[in-house]
């Protein structure tokens, strides 16, 4: 017998069993300080909306069954929107082919419609597509580009042989940075933060109508995802004539030479705030030892200084494009439908990394 329920806080010690499957081999270091159990405490019962939906199937009182629902606020043109980011979706092999996976969503995604989400997204791979499609009436609204950047002397390395130490020393890495920002801004100033102030809300405020479709991002939001969080996340904020500007998060592995950019937000017209926080938050990951890093783009719908810079530093694809699903919750919300243009997503929105 397997029974399907809502996850209570009690059942965290069981999930974080299974989660690791999921996970893979790295997932520890996104909590070099914590657990697992710690780490899912934070994910589903910090957040500042509240409470995740996590649906679990149990059998023999073990979890062997999880798909998660996170509560995000989204803006959509002028309105405030409540939805739910789906994930964690794992199902021990022995249960597999049983329908779990549908009939878990389908629970989280009835919890967030009585929550009253406008709508579930979800960057789903093929075969959880194939479900939430055909059975789910999910839609793919968005493709996603999958992009990295190669220390240029490491793959000259990589493709050539010449020994890396060599390409540094004639000034590779130098020449291929001054050719993506080659120039800066004497208005605009990055540098490392801590934590998010205050002055993000008023930043927010005068940003968010430039973008079509974005989550909210406020303080309270971006200091639950990246300060509180127990992944070790990098933030630098750019503040032109002292006012902020945008910042950028990103993340460092410490055992492989592999960093991801997970935000990269400024006004999508402001081209120096963006190119100056690029190249600082890049400089930095390669001096933490980072010689490969990734990061996506949407593949079409984003028109933004920031979108446009990632394309051109972060030029290699990284495997084929991925995708963003969504689900309707409310029937006014599906009737009015998303925006085509004007897109505001980063792979920090989706707790891949």
């Amino acid at each position: 017998m397997v029974d399907l329920r809502l996850a209570l806080p009690q059942d965290l010690e069981q999930i974080a069993l299974l989660l690791p499957d999921l996970a893979g081999p790295l997932f520890s270091e996104r909590f070099p300080q914590s657990t697992i159990a710690g780490f899912c405490t934070w994910k589903y019962h910090s957040n500042p909306l509240g409470d995740a939906a996590v649906g679990i199937a149990v059998a023999d009182g073990h979890v062997v069954s999880l798909a998660a629902a996170v509560p995000k606020l989204i803006q959509v043109g002028l309105r405030r929107l409540l939805a739910f980011e789906l994930g964690d979706f794992i199902t021990a092999p022995e249960y597999r082919k049983r329908g779990l996976f549908s009939s878990l969503v389908q629970m989280i995604c009835d919890e967030a419609k009585r929550r009253g989400a406008a709508l579930v997204y979800v960057s789903p791979n093929s075969n959880s597509f194939r479900t939430l499609k055909s059975q789910l009436c999910f839609r793919e609204v968005q493709k996603v580009d999958n992009r990295h950047f190669v220390k240029p002397s490491a793959l000259i390395e990589r493709r050539a042989g010449i020994p890396a130490s060599i390409s540094r020393r004639l000034g590779v890495d130098r020449i291929a940075r001054a050719a993506l920002f080659p120039s800066g801004s004497r208005e605009v100033r990055v540098e490392p933060v801590a934590e998010f102030r205050p002055e993000v809300d008023h930043w927010w405020a005068a940003t968010a109508p430039r973008f079509s479709f974005a989550l909210v991002r406020n303080h309270v939001y971006l200091n639950w995802r990246y300060v509180h969080c127990p992944a070790p996340y990098q933030s630098f904020v750019a503040r032109r004539n002292g006012h902020f500007a945008g910042y950028l998060t990103s993340f460092v592995l410490q055992t492989q030479p592999m960093g991801y950019i997970l935000d990269l937000v400024t006004d999508p017209t402001d081209r120096d705030a963006a190119g100056e926080l690029l190249c600082c938050g890049l400089n930095a990951m390669l001096a933490q030892g980072a010689t490969t890093i990734f990061t996506w783009t949407l593949h079409s719908g984003a028109r933004s200084a920031g979108t446009d810079l990632l394309k051109t530093a972060c030029l290699l694809p990284s495997g084929p494009p991925s995708r963003v699903a969504v689900r309707f919750l409310q029937g006014r919300e599906e009737k009015a439908g998303l925006p085509d243009d004007g897109w505001q997503l980063n792979l920090g929105d989706f707790d891949g990394i």
